[in-house]
Formats: structure tokens, sequence, C-alpha cells
């Protein structure tokens, strides 16, 4: 058996250490980048941390091109892994899922494959583009599970774990992300700053009423009572796992959810308004030419160093409502993730943790059988009960509490 991971970022972090903590399954490990010091230095701190269970098995980096499918062909090739987990930015995927496609050897993700905010790449265009290689993969033999990450991912476990236990109908589904956690910056971003800059600008697309609605990007509000993380402004995101669940799971309302805290926002507002989040290319007065989004992520700390020191929790969730046995009931099927844990085990911090983990149980879960079959899959079509069986003996565990019905009470901002 055996395993090539793509991209070395954060998130691919916690991805290979995991990996190595249960390569007696998952087997012999490659870990490939466009630099190859950044997969390096991964494989330095799984052997400092004692992460690699099963020493017999190989750990190696390699450098790639995730933007060129020959290149990725002829790593798979020699590699020979029996799947692919792309641990890049969402636009690598289109490449790396061509190159399995061509290669036959199955292929996993844990973000959509568009940056959502871009026309013709939003909510209700989402997974698209992924979507078309249905037919091709069952054709070939192979399987694609999009999305393994937590949000998208282990909340959309959530909800189908919802459908097939604690519902008969549902009427909404919110999914609720807070990082309630400090890392002692003024400003950060806990992911790579391109896709995250990129991904809370756009509008916000939400299902309501069988039909698509767009607002702007943190012009609709609402407070939620975190569990052990107390009560945080949340605003309405164009986000993955709203398209996919409105594709897969029928509700009358589907809306995702993120905390901001003012300082965030402000920050964020400013940096809009003076156009450093602008992915457009500028020419400068010497001639030069540069995006100001790439000039802004080289200013901002790198999401990895965030890591030593970071304290607090996180919560994601998955907030249901409807009926079961005809009577109203409300729950949210929730993670607490703790930053100074995340660092203990892995070297980083929780938010690429809430990643990571879900990645691999999902892995796991291919290798064994239970999520093989030959297509393409979100999270929501999969079995969710051997998922969250295996997930809290990977890292994170999860809860449902009971809430009492009840509308959530929505702000409309300018």
């Amino acid at each position: 058996m055996a395993i090539l991971q793509i991209g070395a970022g954060g998130v691919g972090w916690v991805v290979a250490h995991k990996a190595a903590q249960n390569n007696d399954v998952l087997g012999d490990i490659t870990i490939a980048s466009r630099t190859l010091s950044k997969c390096e230095a991964i494989i330095e701190s799984i052997h400092k941390k004692t992460n690699l269970k099963d020493r017999g098995k190989k750990l190696t980096a390699r450098a790639v091109n995730a933007d060129d499918v020959d290149a990725l062909i002829r790593l798979i090739d020699d590699v020979q892994p029996d799947l692919v987990i792309n641990a890049g930015p969402p636009w690598v995927n289109m490449t790396i899922m061509e190159a399995c496609y061509q290669a036959k050897v199955s292929y996993l993700d844990t973000s959509v494959a568009v940056d959502l905010c871009s026309k013709g790449q939003q909510v209700p265009q989402a997974y698209d583009w992924q979507w078309a290689y249905r037919e091709k993969f069952e054709q070939a033999g192979i399987t694609g599970i999009l999305g393994a990450g937590f949000d998208p991912g282990v909340v959309s476990v959530f909800a189908a774990y919802a459908v097939k236990h604690l519902f008969d109908e549902i009427d909404t589904i919110d999914v609720m992300d807070v990082n309630a956690g400090d890392h002692g910056k003024k400003f950060a971003t806990n992911f790579d700053p391109e896709t995250n800059m990129l991904e809370i600008q756009g509008d916000s697309f939400y299902w309501e009423s069988e039909q698509w609605q767009q607002v702007p990007c943190h012009s609709r509000m609402l407070e939620f009572d975190f569990p052990n993380c107390g009560t945080h402004k949340v605003y309405s995101m164009a986000h993955d796992e709203v398209r996919s669940m409105q594709e897969y799971i029928p509700a009358k309302r589907i809306e995702f959810w993120m905390g901001f805290g003012d300082q965030y926002l402000n920050y964020f507002n400013c940096m809009r308004d003076i156009g450093l989040l602008s992915p457009e290319p500028l020419t400068l007065h010497d001639g030069t030419v540069v995006q100001p989004l790439h000039v802004l992520k080289a200013l901002l700390p790198d999401p990895t160093s965030l890591a030593p020191g970071y304290t607090g929790l996180t919560c994601i969730g998955t907030w249901v409502q409807g009926r079961k046995d005809g009577k109203p009931r409300s729950v949210f099927i929730y993670n607490n993730a703790d930053h100074e844990v995340a660092y203990e085990d892995v070297e980083h911090q929780a938010i690429s943790y809430t990643t990571g983990v879900p990645a691999i149980t999902a892995a796991l879960q291919f290798f064994r059988g239970e999520w093989a079959a030959h297509g393409v899959f979100n999270m929501e079509q999969l079995d969710p009960d051997p998922f969250l069986e295996t997930m809290p003996l990977i890292g994170l565990d999860w809860r449902v509490q009971e809430l009492e019905p009840k509308q959530p009470v929505i702000h409309l901002l300018k």
C-alpha cells in the first residue's frame, strides 16, 4: 500500500503527520510539493515527534509542479500510490484529478476546485468541474472523494448523520465555524492567505425557498453560543458544502456562517477598500507587474509559524433543525479542537489540524473498503457511521447538543 500526498502547506503538514501515525494501513508515504524543502521540513518534524508508526515503511519527499499534468502523471507512475491525497490549494484540483484519471489512481481532496468569488465559479457552479469526472472515474475503476476536510467535509458527514439517525424531516442546516483561539498577532490568516482572502471577500450564496440567494459578504450576521467557546458573531459566507448539501440533502434553507472579530473585519475592510485583496495584476511605476494579493501574502505570517504559543479552542459544527417523530427538534453536532493539543501532536495549529485529521480519516475509510466505490463522491453521499467511529481515534472527537427549536435571529447589515 502507498499514498502520494501533494501539498506541503499547513494542511499538508498535518495530513503527513497523521498519515505517518497510520502508515500501518496507508503504507509508504511520498510527500510532493513545488518546494522540496517544505516536504523535507515536514519529514524532519515527523521523525522529531516519532510519529512514524511503522518504521519499515518509506517516507520520502519529491518535487513536482502541481500545475503540470504530465509531471504529475510521471510522479504517479514512479510512486505507484493506491491513493493521491491533494493537500494543495483549490486551483490545483483539476490538474491533479486529470492526472489521477489518466493514471487510473484514486483521488481525495479537502476543498472545491474554485475560488467561489469569481464569476462562473460561485456556489451555484461549485463542484461542476469536478462532478464532470463522475462517469470518467467510474469507468476508470477509481474513487474520487471530494471536500474531505472539516468544512467542507466533517460538517457534511454530521448532516448525513442527522438525516440517517436524528431527523425525519429537515428544515434548516446552518454550518457554524468559529476560531476562539489567540495567536498573538494583530492580523494573520490561519491557512493560505491567498485562499483565505479570496474566500471571505466574495458574495455569500445560500439556499432558501428553493432557489439560490446572493448577498454581499458580511451583510448577514447572527450570534450563536458555541459550546466551550461562548457567544460569537458569525457572518454568512459562500462555502463549498452549501452546494453539495443542496444537491444531496433536502432542506428548506442551507447556509454557512463563520466567526470574525471586529478587529479582523476592520483590517479586512481597509485592505479590500485600498485594493490589497485584489488578485488582478497591477503595474508599478518601474514596470514591475505584481498581484496585490500576492504582496499581502508575502507580508503576512506563514500559517505554520503561528502554531507555537497558539492557545484556545475552535468550534465547528452543523446546526440542524426539523422534526423527529412528529415533534420539532434542533441539534448542534460539533467538535472543539484545542490549538495547544494540536501543536503537541503534530507541531501545528488547530485550523490545519481540523482539516488534516478528517482527510486521513477519509483515506482510512477508502483503504478499508468502506468508501471505495468507483466514481466521484461528496461526503454527504457516503455512510457517516464508520467515519465518525474512526475520527476520534485519529484526533478529533464530536458531540451532539440538543437545543431549543427556534428560528435564528439574522441581522441584515449594510
